[in-house]
């Protein structure tokens, strides 16, 4: 089966060019939430394998802060695509065990490329966010 993805951005048009990027990949967009709060309603309700996730958000919000909860409350992970990722952002977000960075703009091959290891890095995981066969 196709890995869910979560798609949070608040940019309709980048919404809609993330989303044909996921589906191009065989991916299963799950939802596209605008702010945090959307983001972790969407995550309980469809229980996306990962994210994509912009760093600012709707009304001054943070991607990093709904980073940070999907991954506390869902194991949820995401690949940050943002124009704001610099050696400080990548620190602040390494908790959270990020699958990626793609910097905007972005290429389509980029996205593509990072969608691939996404999905083969959740494809080796159990639920506990552990490698396969480790302890």
């Amino acid at each position: 089966m196709a890995a869910a993805v979560l798609i949070v951005e608040d940019q309709t048009l980048i919404a809609w060019h993330l989303r044909e990027i996921v589906e191009q990949a065989g991916l299963r967009v799950v939802d596209v939430a605008r702010a945090p709060d959307e983001a972790l309603d969407a995550a309980r309700r469809e229980r996306p394998d990962f994210a994509l996730m912009d760093v600012r958000l709707a009304h001054d919000t943070s991607g990093i802060d709904a980073a940070r909860l999907l991954y506390e409350c869902f194991g949820v992970r995401c690949i940050f695509v943002s124009a704001n990722i610099d050696v400080a952002m990548r620190k602040r977000v390494a908790g959270y065990r990020p699958l990626g960075f793609v910097g905007k703009p972005f290429l389509r091959a980029e996205l593509l490329d990072a969608l691939r290891h996404a999905e083969a890095c959740i494809s080796q995981e159990d639920g506990n966010g552990r490698s396969a066969g480790t302890d």
